[in-house]
């Protein structure tokens, strides 16, 4: 009989294996001893040295996980120290252009200041024109009234006695 029809058979009736089993109870040992590949398992040493051939590999990971680990901390470390010089040198930076414009304020200060002196001065010129004009013309209408009146008269003497 072939395996091919042992199994067979077995799959029709199963319960053959169950009375096969209640009557000789170490015949499924004595099968599993023939059937099964024992040449395929493995030892104790086979075993112990799959263990360190896997420790091995699992500290070589473990080191190349510390190098990965301490290359980007350096990295991380290297980026923040660009960073800080970056903040510092834009903070420099900024107070220079700072400075500058309280330098620009200042000027336009001192211009303000400046137009202010002068504004005052025209204001102090105007009034001083402005009394010297008022006294010119006061004098002139002053001197104005006798040659007016001189005028007239003198007209009045050629017109009424000299017609």
């Amino acid at each position: 009989m072939s395996e091919e029809e042992f199994l067979a058979v077995i799959k029709r009736h199963p319960e053959v294996i169950v009375e096969a089993l209640e009557k000789k109870p170490n015949a499924l040992t004595n099968l599993m001893l023939k059937l099964a590949p024992w040449d395929r398992f493995a030892t104790k040493e086979d075993i112990k040295m799959l263990l360190e051939f896997m420790e091995k590999r699992f500290n070589a990971i473990d080191k190349r996980f510390e190098e990965l680990k301490s290359y980007s901390d350096k990295r991380f470390e290297d980026i923040n120290k660009r960073f800080e010089d970056l903040r510092s040198y834009s903070d420099k930076r900024f107070e220079d252009i700072n400075k500058r414009f309280e330098d620009i304020n200042r000027r336009f200060e001192d211009v303000n200041r400046r137009f202010e002196d002068m504004n005052k001065r025209f204001e102090d010129l105007t009034r001083y024109v402005d009394k010297r004009i008022g006294l010119v013309e006061k004098l002139l209408i002053g001197f104005n009234i006798p040659i007016l009146a001189a005028v007239i008269t003198i007209l009045i003497r050629v017109f009424l006695l000299g017609l």
